[in-house]
């Protein structure tokens, strides 16, 4: 019995390797692209500094309108402030827009792509949330119900967004919280 529990154990380990590593190499794939594409979400610009434009993917729920009050989150990738992706959080994405929410990934400036500090993170990760807050009527957001998230250095900036006062981007509407 025990020996028939493990082979079929075994087989289903087996079975499922194949698609998971699919995903994997897809996931792989959109992020070495740049800038990645994303499908299913809404690409817009949301902060260009420079000759570097950078892009917040949305994801919305199924009939989501502009007239909508919904929650929001978005996601900042992780990659030490050195490289990383929005494809990261693709599936999250996906997962809390079919769940209700509008779920955005950032892009933000890195050493590796834009030689920056992570000073220069952070104010990024702020200019997305600001970003959010005042689209939020036109995107069908409550801006008062935005959560911010991300792995590694993608969570460290998330949190500065609303812990850390100050390293704000010049010439920004502050008056717009981050």
């Amino acid at each position: 019995m025990q020996r028939q529990f493990c082979f079929i154990l075994l087989l289903l380990v087996a079975m499922l390797t194949p698609a998971a590593s699919a995903q994997e190499a897809k996931r792989k794939n959109n992020a070495r692209q740049w800038p990645p594409v994303l499908p299913g979400s809404r690409t817009e610009v949301y902060k260009t500094v420079g000759d570097t434009k950078l892009n917040i993917y949305i994801y919305e729920p199924a009939g989501h309108k502009p007239t909508d009050k919904r929650p929001a989150i978005v996601f900042f990738f992780g990659g030490g402030w050195r490289n990383g992706s929005p494809a990261q959080f693709e599936e999250h994405c996906k997962h809390f827009a079919g769940r209700g929410m509008v779920a955005m990934t950032a892009d933000y400036r890195v050493a590796s792509r834009q030689d920056v500090t992570a000073k220069e993170c952070v104010a990024d990760a702020k200019s997305a949330v600001r970003w959010i807050r005042a689209n939020a009527e036109r995107r069908g957001i409550d801006p008062n119900r935005i959560a911010a998230g991300g792995g590694s250095a993608g969570g460290h900036i998330a949190a500065c967004t609303g812990l850390i006062p100050g390293w704000e981007q010049a010439g920004e509407d502050t008056s717009i919280s981050s």
